[in-house]
């Protein structure tokens, strides 16, 4: 491959592969039009141009193999601002892409300061907290875990559809929790009814509560996988929720006992992880309230498989 730099800018060598015939765009900037931009400029810029090329990768419009154009672009342009470029994605697949785009974009979301202000799309609403009527609790002992979720606006989700179901418990795996602003006020005060536990090893975590006889359920869909309707829910369980963009990490799923997913009949193959967390936990209620006592002796101890 073969790079003519003009004016500073990285511009590859059309005769030796056109760049715009790779479905992806360039960046459109000189070095000098774009150290003239304010520096939030440059972040706004930078994210929407990495998004195209996301989009570009998740939709197959654009091999592997032509990947390593867009990094070269993208080396330049860090050198234009002195920022450490990190290092090209060993394997080179579209998958690899897709983590090292996604994480430049949040590093840039997050310089900005406009990360995630998806709770700015609700509107304000008014609640008004009142005594519920006595209904009897379902028989379950549920806890919930977040994967490295990043949306503030889908933690406080989680926080508010897990209070309403009753669960006390909430193990943050390397994300943010009730202590951000920006959790509490999706939460709406929903917080101050659960208990969140951090940790920086969500398996090790999970580990410890299958010694307390947790069975580890995960939200995934992967082969093998048993849609949530036809599941036998177990009295005491933790629900394992994964990332936004890529679900659960392969070593936290590697600590499940058991894996459900959501079945779809659309044409997105995909829910927001928090209303999935909805379908899910409530699935599990209504199971244990419609099956109160229900013996648990032919499904397999935590640990084991299903």
């Amino acid at each position: 491959m073969r790079l003519l730099w003009d004016h500073h800018f990285p511009v590859l060598c059309r005769r030796s592969l056109p760049w715009y015939k790779t479905g992806m765009k360039t960046f459109g900037f000189t070095r000098k039009k774009f150290l003239s931009l304010t520096e939030q400029g440059r972040q706004k810029h930078l994210i929407t141009w990495l998004s195209g090329i996301y989009q570009a990768i998740s939709t197959g419009r654009v091999p592997p193999d032509r990947l390593a154009l867009f990094y070269a672009e993208y080396r330049g342009i860090a050198a234009w601002m002195d920022s450490p470029c990190p290092a090209i994605p060993a394997s080179g697949s579209a998958r690899d892409w897709l983590v090292f785009v996604s994480d430049l974009i949040q590093v840039y979301r997050t310089a900005s300061g406009n990360s995630l202000r998806d709770h700015d799309l609700l509107e304000k609403i008014a609640t008004h907290d009142r005594p519920m009527p006595e209904t009897q609790y379902p028989d379950m002992d549920y806890q919930v875990a977040l994967d490295g979720l990043r949306s503030l606006f889908n933690v406080g989700s989680v926080f508010r559809t897990c209070e309403a179901a009753g669960i006390g418990t909430i193990i943050l795996g390397n994300c943010l929790g009730k202590e951000d602003p920006r959790v509490r006020k999706t939460a709406m005060g929903s917080h101050d009814h659960i208990t969140q536990e951090h940790t920086t090893d969500l398996a090790g975590t999970l580990a410890g509560r299958k010694e307390q006889g947790f069975r580890i359920i995960g939200v995934e869909t992967v082969d093998g996988s048993i849609p949530c309707h036809h599941y036998t829910w177990p009295s005491k369980a933790v629900i394992v929720m994964g990332n936004e963009e890529y679900g659960i990490s392969p070593h936290v799923l590697g600590t499940t006992d058991d894996i459900v997913h959501i079945p779809m009949f659309g044409r997105k193959n995909s829910m927001n992880v928090a209303n999935a967390l909805s379908a899910v936990l409530y699935q599990a209620v209504f199971h244990r309230m419609g099956n109160p006592g229900e013996s648990e002796e032919n499904m397999p101890t935590p640990g084991d498989s299903a």
